[in-house]
């Protein structure tokens, strides 16, 4: 596939973009002189971001709504499709935890749905008639190398990163005909807030190895989604781990994990 052009009248939305993997993805495309509407809860700081994305000579809006608020998605999504040409939707927003799931509250279960799932399926269907018209025109939707792996005591957060791959491998098959390409890109550890960075140390020589900044990997992920590639793993050695779970059964990955789990993170 041929690389997508920058298009200086029109826009990238980026979820989640006050913090973390977000913040760095709307930064590196507006490096690439593309403009961006951005999302995030309030009093995360977003406007500081599109601050960033605008010192780069490009155009940045912000948004302040919780996505798990249905109602608040669809009318962000009619704002944006009434006054914006969107040829860029990158799905960033998303939580996740390691907990019991016995003793967890109903709402913890029910925001990662909401937030992982839920919204990013509601948000692509409610941009598609603007990307399509904008085509080419690119997602790119963020899964994880949790999403792999059947996980206890994570549970619900790897079953909505499995979600995210069959959505966008199912998008992908349905919408390149329209020039619409799907990619998601498959994350590994990350050094981002100090708890996980804490965690990723617990882990060993593995998981310091594994790890990688969100700097680095929103680079990756950006230049994978403009070349049109359907899969994204950042860090060789994160791409290696990828291809050496694959021949693993599913349900070994699954008590592995799971006990690893269990011993580092609870």
């Amino acid at each position: 596939m041929k690389k997508f052009q920058t298009k200086d009248s029109k826009y990238a939305v980026v979820t989640g973009a006050s913090t973390g993997l977000g913040r760095c993805i709307a930064i590196e495309l507006a490096k690439r002189k593309i403009n961006t509407i951005l999302t995030a809860l309030p009093g995360e700081n977003l406007e500081e971001t599109s601050r960033i994305c605008r010192s780069f000579g490009t155009e940045s809006e912000f948004f302040e709504f919780d996505m798990t608020d249905k109602t608040a998605l669809v009318e962000f999504a009619g704002k944006v499709n009434g006054k914006y040409d969107v040829y860029i939707l990158v799905n960033n927003a998303g939580t996740g935890g390691s907990r019991r799931f016995d003793e967890v509250p109903i709402n913890y279960i029910d925001t990662i749905i909401q937030l992982n799932v839920a919204a990013t399926a509601i948000l692509t269907h409610e941009f598609l008639p603007n990307l399509r018209k904008n085509a080419r025109s690119c997602i790119l939707n963020i899964c994880s190398m949790a999403g792999q792996i059947p996980t206890g005591y994570k549970t619900v957060y790897p079953a909505s990163k499995a979600f995210i791959k069959h959505f966008s491998l199912g998008m992908r098959a349905e919408f390149k005909p329209f020039g619409v390409s799907v990619s998601y890109s498959v994350i590994g550890p990350m050094l981002t807030k100090p708890e996980i960075i804490e965690r990723i140390n617990r882990q060993g020589l593995i998981g310091k190895s594994l790890a990688l900044t969100p700097e680095k990997v929103a680079g990756i992920s950006v230049k994978g989604m403009l070349r049109g590639r359907r899969t994204i793993v950042p860090g060789k050695l994160n791409h290696l781990s990828y291809l050496l779970l694959k021949p693993i059964p599913e349900h070994i990955r699954g008590i592995l994990m799971s006990r690893s789990v269990r011993k580092n993170e609870l």
